[in-house]
């Protein structure tokens, strides 16, 4: 892969970093949690196994989308836009049906990660960069 376009490496950065959040997620001595109960990790964002799951899942989909320019396109619109309904959903009901804490730092995070995503899924141009 000799070249790669902002767009992949947007879905590579964002990939890895929810992956790197998922994992970190179970470890209990980092605050983690690795059952249903809520802990906050790095004593900042609330996290459970369902929570840390999901992050994993968008880390790995982040990961794999890196391998063209319309998957990596497809995983920004859609993992943008799902953050981003999760942050204003958070706004309003924190902990909706008791599965998945959205509240406090997480709505934040999940609004500005959406956004970043979003922009480069519907806005960004699409322009390659070489690796050396």
């Amino acid at each position: 892969m000799g070249k790669r376009s902002t767009l992949q490496a947007a879905a590579l950065i964002f990939g890895a970093i929810y992956l790197a959040a998922g994992v970190l997620g179970f470890i209990p001595s980092l605050g983690g949690s690795d059952t249903q109960t809520d802990r906050a990790l790095f004593g900042i964002f609330q996290v459970n196994l369902l929570h840390n799951v999901v992050h994993v899942v968008i880390g790995v989909a982040g990961l794999a989308a890196t391998s063209s320019l319309a998957n990596a396109r497809t995983f920004c619109k859609v993992v943008g836009v799902i953050l981003l309904l999760l942050g204003v959903i958070g706004t309003g009901a924190p902990n909706p049906f008791g599965l998945l804490y959205l509240g406090q730092a997480d709505i934040g995070l999940h609004l500005v990660s959406g956004a970043v995503l979003a922009y480069f899924g519907f806005v960004a141009p699409v322009s390659l960069r070489s690796r050396g």
